[in-house]
């Protein structure tokens, strides 16, 4: 099973949210849709979803085109941020509904609903409506509601970003285990890198409707084919140092280390991280972060100095990277 988007594009109030994407979801894989607001990447779920129209391009899944075919009839399992529940329904009911809306009998209801709600280990929830569930807990009905389909497509839309960082945290496993461990593929929107790095095979990268980078969480770090990608993955952020002859350069912060000469830098404040220490520097090339070990000591003069290998080199013409 594989999702495909070739060259689509959605058009809006004289702009293109999203312009000519082309990618592949491949069988049991979890692709991230990454970028900051308002970069296309929900746009870009409701498009594969059926919830709006392309306006350019065409969608298959699992090598059907769906492009012009209604929602209800595209076989996805779709995770809302807010996790879209009646209200007015049991736990239990909310799950049935779809079922009963497919045609399944009364018994298979009962049946699926009763298997779905222990592999979500939230059989104790099933009369519960949802106002009396904590955040956590609708994340895990709205989960098992998508599970529930059977689909030949997972879709997941922001589905812990309503959720606080211990929570998110406590439910990644749980995600994996029960729908990214499966073998339909999974198109994921987040906005959160870390999420986003955590929980995907690969991660393509959206800014202002285009695509800027797609490939595993190592190679956008390690690689970054344009500034908004370098700029974009990683945190603390990395340094860009003044242009020069056309060029930019950046580097990592914790590619920069102490020597005994090198570049003179004053120390202007520091950020302790628990087993990292972040230092905010000033030097003759502006204001630069370096990530350290918690134990190295810091010197009284600091001179800061980086391998050249570790440079990421970008043209300030079209911000793309420069290989040489």
């Amino acid at each position: 099973m594989t999702v495909d988007l070739k060259h689509i594009g959605k058009f809006i109030n004289g702009d293109w949210v999203v312009e000519d994407l082309t990618l592949t979801v491949n069988s049991g894989e979890c692709l991230a849709i990454l970028g900051p607001s308002g970069c296309g990447k929900s746009t870009t779920l409701r498009l594969v979803a059926g919830l709006e129209q392309t306006d350019s391009g065409q969608i298959f899944i699992n090598n059907r085109e769906v492009t012009n075919v209604a929602p209800a009839d595209r076989r996805i399992g779709m995770v809302f941020q807010s996790y879209a529940l009646f209200p007015h329904l049991s736990v239990s009911s909310n799950l049935k509904l779809g079922l009963k809306i497919r045609g399944k009998s009364a018994k298979e209801q009962v049946k699926k609903v009763s298997y779905i709600l222990s592999i979500m280990q939230i059989e104790h929830l099933a009369e519960r409506l949802p106002s009396e569930l904590s955040g956590g807990q609708r994340q895990r009905v709205a989960l098992a509601r998508a599970l529930i389909r059977d689909p030949d497509v997972y879709l997941l839309d922001e589905p812990m970003s309503n959720l606080d960082a211990q929570l998110r945290e406590e439910l990644r496993p749980e995600l994996k285990r029960l729908i990214l461990d499966r073998d339909q593929p999974v198109l994921y929107v987040t906005h959160d890198q870390y999420e986003a790095m955590a929980i995907a095979d690969r991660i393509a990268l959206l800014n202002k409707g285009k695509l800027q980078q797609i490939g595993t969480p190592e190679d956008l770090y390690k690689n970054p084919k344009t500034i908004f990608a370098a700029g974009f993955i990683g945190r603390p952020q990395i340094n860009f140092l003044p242009e020069i002859n056309g060029m930019i350069k950046a580097i990592r912060p914790e590619n920069i280390i102490f020597k005994s000469e090198g570049l003179a830098c004053k120390i202007q404040s520091r950020e302790w991280l628990g087993t990292h220490q972040l230092l905010y520097l000033e030097s003759n090339l502006g204001a630069l972060r370096i990530l350290l070990n918690s134990e190295t000591s810091i010197p009284e003069r600091a001179f800061i100095s980086w391998n050249k290998s570790d440079e990421h080199i970008f043209s300030s013409k079209d911000g793309r990277r420069i290989i040489f």
